[in-house]
């Protein structure tokens, strides 16, 4: 599937770029003692909503690990749970690096996320790093649901996106590994690929730009 005359692409954060470690993350939970934090965290109702208002930006980090000390009923402080949630963010693999240089050599580029205080602050820290680099210098511009207070699939997240960016949908290209975030975008006029976080992105990006 090649699409001719794409001039910007805005491709997803997590499962995309970055690999994310939900046992790593669980584990961490355990030793804090939880006997099963995979029963409450991201499969639960009462986890689910508050998981949105920390990624719709309504809900800052430490009220967020507050709400979790309760629900997961540990006695650890905010910032034992703060370490323990950050352990999700995986690592990004050198090569998809040089693969959002090579997007870039051919059109704008933009992070579209459906992400958080905690965890962005922390990749913020740890990852984009190379070169002395930081993860601003990869994108013209990031578009991050706690910032923005919108979320994928919600049709105003891709309404407040195209009026900041002011590119056209039909000329750009949304990158997503869930398929109702490719469905919001084709709704939105944006072209799409569904990405498996599995495949070889560079020859995806490569086959998508040729």
């Amino acid at each position: 599937m090649k699409h001719d005359n794409i001039e910007a692409v805005f491709t997803d954060f997590g499962g995309v770029l970055l690999h994310l470690e939900f046992e790593r993350c669980f584990n961490a939970f355990r030793r804090l003692g939880v006997e099963a934090p995979e029963d409450v965290l991201f499969r639960t109702p009462a986890f689910a909503q508050a998981m949105r208002r920390l990624e719709t930006g309504e809900m800052e980090g430490e009220a967020f690990f507050k709400t979790l000390r309760d629900m997961l009923r540990i006695e650890a402080d905010e910032a034992e749970i703060g370490r323990a949630w950050n352990l999700i963010i995986g690592d990004i693999p050198r090569y998809k690096l040089d693969v959002l240089r090579h997007i870039r050599q051919h059109c704008r580029l933009y992070m579209v996320s459906n992400t958080n205080a905690p965890h962005f602050d922390h990749t913020r820290q740890t990852l984009f790093r190379d070169e002395g680099l930081t993860v601003d210098d990869y994108f013209d511009k990031l578009y991050l649901s706690h910032e923005i207070h919108a979320l994928k699939p919600d049709a105003d997240f891709y309404e407040k996106v195209l009026q900041d960016s002011g590119e056209d949908p039909s000329k750009s290209l949304f990158l997503d590994d869930l398929a109702s975030n490719i469905e919001g975008a084709q709704r939105a006029g944006f072209r799409t690929c569904l990405i498996d976080p599995e495949e070889d992105l560079g020859k995806k990006i490569a086959e998508l730009l040729a």
